[in-house]
């Protein structure tokens, strides 16, 4: 028998006179064995105090059986921690309406902008992580009380750092905070019921897939999803294309937690990638993104390959220009017979491919069409909306406005600044998007400090043509100034080819490498 140091043994005190309940769930089983000398088993709900008193996301639930093992010594092999975290997660989890106003940080899309309705909750809680981050969880006041006492004993200057000198953070904390987070986030909720009481989704089927691959262009692909060993498990194969032709391919693996909570790991022309989609809408979307540079990523979204009812769901490009020759790719059901109609001024040159969910042309747009939206006809189906024709855009706009990209090296990669140019034809609410169209960029400094210290000459690298920022390598720069950091301040612009005048900016900081990474930040 291995012999167990006072500290890594506190987690496992009991074991040995824990009954395993015969049939129970291998979760179940592990929370049983590994966390019940600390968390009392039983109770009103059955549960495990502290652990059922709480709701989370399965990275959520991840970071905190993490937490256990590196604070609180807990030894737990990695099929335990998949087990625990499986089980907590799909009995213990958020309902779609409770993390829907949060995907954007499960998916971890960089350079938002957070806002609250709490007037001090961003100084209180959002100055160390996200806000959403706490907005990921549910808990009841007393549980929201211990969590600002574990802040205070895990962190102990935290009364004392920035923006919490001038209040009294603790009694905030505990008077004001907590309570309105257990009011607006308790841990009872008839969505979660709602939820609970439906049938979990499943995923297994044909699928088509589609998105945009920074610096790569717009893809799509069909995905065919089977089941695999294990609980929730699945195999999932993708083949593909860009819409130049290129070919895509690719194949993961990936869970389902929480009845719709889709995690996978991607293998997509031979570059690995994380996915995460949200299988509780009919039309399942999400983002695929590299794990070592957040920002690189691509949203996407999935239908069946064999809809109920017909129609037309996407068109990549979103986009004709007049006098212009390109390829055209129609997802939707119902595709392969009919007359194919694609407004006045636009004529087919080729059928490329034509399946009943997929039509690939070669198009050609007139030189005098018609600024506006072009009504699509293939056969009985139909989209007024889905494509539109210009011969100029009227406006430009870059995203993110602020980014933030960082310097790394092999140690801690870098994270790269990835930009997207979204024009529009007309202005206001009635202004028709024109989806990504052909751009230049360029980076200057952002203002006069920047200029003075050649920021635009250190920071990095961005790429003309895709608007992709690689930053400098990590650590002391000998060119520069008292030796610094290849940081900096910078502007990044956008300009329309052939409408130079035609322009947006955004804001890039490049910084120092991020040290904690944690699923949720």
């Amino acid at each position: 028998m291995r012999t167990l140091s006072p500290l890594r043994g506190l987690c496992l005190v009991a074991i040995a006179s824990t009954p395993l309940m015969a049939g129970a769930d291998p979760g179940e089983q592990a929370i049983d064995r590994y966390c019940s000398g600390c968390h009392q088993a039983g109770g009103n709900d059955n549960g495990w105090s502290r652990i059922s008193a709480q709701r989370k996301t399965p990275e959520g639930w991840d970071m905190t059986v993490a937490r256990m093992q590196t604070m609180h010594g807990l030894e737990l092999p990695l099929e335990a921690r998949r087990d625990i975290v499986k089980f907590l997660a799909d009995t213990r989890g958020l309902a779609p309406e409770e993390s829907a106003p949060q995907r954007a940080l499960i998916e971890r899309r960089l350079n938002r902008i957070e806002s609250f309705d709490h007037p001090s909750y961003q100084e209180m809680c959002a100055r160390c992580h996200t806000g959403g981050r706490a907005q990921l969880q549910r808990r009841p006041l007393e549980e929201w009380e211990r969590l600002v006492h574990f802040h205070v004993g895990q962190f102990q200057t935290i009364e004392y750092q920035a923006m919490a000198r001038d209040r009294d953070w603790f009694e905030l904390a505990l008077d004001e905070i907590a309570p309105w987070l257990a009011e607006t986030q308790g841990l009872e909720s008839a969505a979660w019921d709602a939820w609970q009481a439906q049938d979990a989704v499943e995923p297994a089927g044909d699928w088509q897939l589609w998105g945009h691959w920074p610096g790569e262009g717009d893809f799509y692909a069909d995905v065919t999803i089977t089941a695999a060993e294990g609980e929730d498990a699945y195999a999932l194969t993708l083949d593909g294309a860009f819409i130049d032709g290129r070919e895509l391919d690719g194949e993961g693996q990936a869970i389902v937690y929480t009845g719709y909570e889709w995690r996978a790991n991607l293998s997509l022309n031979g570059r690995d990638f994380r996915q995460v989609l949200d299988l509780s809408d009919a039309r399942p979307a999400g983002r695929i993104f590299d794990d070592h540079d957040d920002a690189f990523g691509m949203r996407v979204e999935m239908a069946p390959r064999e809809a109920a009812t017909p129609g037309l769901t996407a068109s990549l490009p979103a986009s004709l220009k007049a006098g212009t020759r390109s390829r055209l790719v129609l997802l939707g059901q119902g595709l392969a017979d009919g007359e194919i109609d694609l407004g006045e001024g636009v004529s087919v040159r080729e059928v490329i491919e034509r399946r009943d969910h997929r039509l690939v042309l070669d198009v050609e747009a007139a030189a005098d069409l018609t600024p506006g939206w072009l009504p699509l006809a293939v056969g009985d189906v139909g989209a007024d909306t889905l494509l539109a024709g210009y011969q100029a855009v009227d406006r430009l706009e870059v995203s993110p406005a602020l980014g933030v990209a960082r310097v790394g090296n092999q140690a801690t990669p870098p994270v790269s600044g990835v930009f997207s140019a979204l024009g529009y034809l007309g202005e206001g609410e009635d202004a028709i998007p024109l989806g990504r169209v052909p751009v230049r960029w360029s980076v200057a400094p952002w203002d006069e400090i920047a200029e003075h210290d050649e920021d635009a000459k250190y920071a990095g690298v961005m790429d003309a043509a895709t608007g992709i920022f690689t930053p400098a390598g990590a650590g002391p720069n000998p060119m520069r100034r008292f030796n610094a950091n290849s940081v900096g301040n910078l502007r990044v612009t956008a300009s329309v080819e052939g409408q130079e005048a035609v322009q947006d900016e955004a804001q890039l900081i490049v910084t120092v490498q991020r040290w904690n990474n944690p699923p949720l930040r």
